[in-house]
C-alpha cells in the first residue's frame, strides 16, 4: 500500500543538522526506522562492512562473460565551506568546495569518466561498452548544500552523478526540497533511493516496515519526479541476503555496498563497492 506523508516529525539524536548525523524519522502511518548512534557516521559505516562480509551471499552470475572491472565508486556526504565548530565526525566526512573542485579537475586531468550507474549495470548484464578509466560519483542523505555547493561543480566540468536520498527528509531544513531533486534531473544527474528514515535495515524486524523502506521510498520518489528509481544504496552500509533480496524484489537494477575497493564484479550488482572520498586534495591524488 502507498503511504502518503502529510506530517514528519524529527528528531534529532543529540546532534543539528550540520553535525552530518541522520534523524529518526516517523510519518504519520507510524512506520519507522531504528536509528542506534553508537559511534560516528563513519564509525558504524565501518562496523557494518566488516559484518556483512560474514553474511553476503551472492547472486548468480549473468550469462555475460565480463566478470570483473576496476570502477570506484566515489561517496560524498558533505560538502560546504568549515565551520569553526564543527565535530570531528564532520570533518572526517566534510570537504570544502575548494577541495571538491580540485578533485574534480585531478579527475579530469587523471583521465577519467565519469559515467552512470546504468552504464555499469549494461557493462556487466550486455557488454555495453566503457570509456577509459571509468568512474562514478554518488552522494548520499540529500543535504541541501550538495546543491548549493557541488552541483555548481558538477555542471562546470560536465560531469553526472547520482545522488541518494532518504524520503522523509525531503523538503525539511537542511535537506533538498522537490524542486531541487527535479533540476538536479533537468541536469542529467540521477536521483538513488536510500530509504524512508535512513535506519539499519539489518534492525528491522517488521517485514513490512522494511518493505515500506525499500519499497515505499522507491514509489513515492516516482510518483513525485516522474522518472524510474533505479539505485539504491544501504545506509550505513548494513544489508544481508534477505535485504539484497527486497532489493532486488522491489525493482532496482543495483544497490551500492561496501566501502571498499574499487573492484566490482558481475556477481554482485546488489552490493557494489563503494568508498568514501577522501577529504583533502592530496589524499585524494595518492589514492588514484
Amino acid at each position: 500500500m502507498q503511504i502518503h506523508i502529510r506530517t514528519i516529525v524529527l528528531l534529532v539524536l543529540g546532534l543539528s543538522v550540520a553535525s552530518g548525523v541522520i534523524f529518526f524519522a516517523k510519518d504519520q502511518s507510524g512506520i519507522s526506522g531504528p536509528l542506534p548512534l553508537q559511534g560516528t557516521p563513519l564509525e558504524n559505516q565501518a562496523r557494518y562492512a566488516e559484518l556483512s562480509t560474514t553474511s553476503q551471499q551472492t547472486s548468480a552470475a549473468p550469462a555475460f562473460s565480463v566478470e570483473k572491472l576496476n570502477l570506484p565508486i566515489l561517496v560524498y556526504h558533505i560538502v560546504r565551506p568549515s565551520y569553526p565548530g564543527d565535530s570531528r565526525a564532520v570533518r572526517a566526512i566534510a570537504l570544502t568546495p575548494e577541495t571538491f573542485g580540485a578533485e574534480m579537475k585531478y579527475l579530469r586531468t587523471a583521465g577519467y569518466h565519469v559515467v552512470h550507474f546504468g552504464d555499469l549495470e549494461a557493462y556487466f548484464k550486455t557488454g555495453a561498452p566503457l570509456p577509459p578509466k571509468p568512474i562514478i560519483l554518488s552522494f548520499d542523505d540529500g543535504w541541501s548544500d550538495q546543491f548549493a555547493y557541488a552541483f555548481p561543480i558538477l555542471k562546470a566540468y560536465g560531469y553526472t552523478a547520482t545522488f541518494f536520498v532518504f524520503t522523509n527528509a525531503i523538503g525539511h531544513r537542511g535537506f533538498l526540497s522537490w524542486n531541487e531533486l527535479r533540476q538536479l534531473l533537468a541536469a542529467g544527474m540521477t536521483i538513488g533511493d536510500h530509504t524512508r528514515s535512513h535506519p539499519y535495515l539489518t534492525g528491522i524486524s517488521s517485514s513490512t516496515v522494511l518493505w515500506n523502506e525499500i519499497d515505499g521510498s522507491k514509489k513515492l520518489l516516482e510518483k513525485q519526479l516522474g522518472v524510474s528509481i533505479n539505485e539504491f544504496a544501504y545506509p550505513f552500509g548494513a544489508y544481508n541476503t534477505a535485504i539484497q533480496t527486497l532489493v532486488k524484489k522491489a525493482g532496482y537494477a543495483s544497490a551500492r555496498g561496501d566501502y571498499f575497493s574499487g573492484e566490482q564484479t558481475a556477481n554482485r550488482l546488489y552490493d557494489l563497492s563503494a568508498m568514501n572520498a577522501p577529504t583533502t586534495t592530496a589524499l585524494f591524488e595518492k589514492k588514484f
